[in-house]
């Protein structure tokens, strides 16, 4: 079932599939939410899960204005409200990461459960941020460009992915260039050079918490999941050999496993009275 919901970041579109206690799921930058497709069927054999375009993203309304995390955080929970969906497991990948930490520390009570894969949570490294300014520039100037798309590729995927899985190229590649310059703009410096660093905030997550990586990550290497996994008391570590930024994507017959078993353990069942609160919705 897919719908618009408005908020804060405009009309996001959003959609639901399944039953049972809630799944937030939330993509990477320059993604959208097919970026879950082997994700969604099995986990909406339990689940009730919420797939959400970002900002800008997907079949979401383009971005005219500037955005903030914060205004990321508080899309989700205006989503969660349109639902009725009181609380939830959040599951995300790279700024759907970033978006579950910040959510997670301001809501605790609403947040119960958090994967974060391929994530960052400090602010972009001084190192990178000259190279990002000039891609978003040439974006901005000329579009998502074929030479920029390649300069994409190795940030996002494993040389292995990238020689073996053209399939996944070729949509990354196809859902950029369907993208419009502004919302590209907004999006890069929302999660590139406006992101603020909550590193000292980590210990204030209650929730369980699984934090995965690629080991073949170049844009959140396996060092940064490390370190909010150190961070966030009782977080559990999953390395996925051989796959590069977008691991949900790229392995899924690795990452699945570990996603489904660790929500069974500590998310698995029906919420009393959480289908009723939809029913109403």
């Amino acid at each position: 079932m897919g719908m618009f919901i408005d908020g804060c970041c405009g009309r996001l579109h959003v959609e639901c599939k399944g039953e049972g206690r809630a799944i937030l799921l939330w993509h990477s930058l320059l993604c959208d939410g097919n970026m879950w497709e082997y994700q969604i069927g099995p986990l909406s054999q339990r689940y009730f899960v919420v797939n959400i375009d970002a900002p800008g993203h997907g079949r979401s309304d383009p971005m005219v204005k500037p955005y903030s995390m914060d205004d990321c955080v508080e899309a989700l929970f205006e989503v969660m409200d349109a639902l009725s969906i009181n609380e939830a497991a959040m599951v995300g990948l790279s700024w759907g990461g970033m978006v579950g930490m910040r959510a997670a520390i301001a809501r605790p009570d609403r947040i119960k459960a958090l994967a974060v894969l391929d994530s960052n949570a400090d602010a972009e490294s001084w190192d990178r941020l000259p190279k990002y300014r000039l891609m978003g520039w040439i974006a901005d100037i000329f579009g998502p460009i074929p030479p920029l798309l390649d300069r994409l590729e190795p940030i996002f995927f494993s040389d292995l992915t990238r020689k073996q899985r053209p399939d996944l190229i070729r949509k990354l590649r196809e859902g950029i260039i369907k993208m419009d310059r502004a919302s590209i703009r907004h999006a890069v410096h929302c999660v590139e050079f406006d992101r603020k660093d909550i590193r000292s905030q980590l210990c204030r997550i209650v929730c369980p918490t699984l934090v995965m990586c690629g080991t073949e990550d170049r844009a959140t290497p396996i060092e940064r999941s490390k370190d909010i996994a150190c961070r966030i008391p009782g977080a559990e570590l999953a390395l996925i050999p051989g796959a590069g930024h977008l691991s949900a994507w790229e392995c899924p017959e690795l990452v699945n496993p570990i996603l489904l078993s660790w929500l069974e353990r500590v998310w698995g069942g029906e919420a009393p009275g959480q289908e009723e609160n939809r029913e109403g919705a």
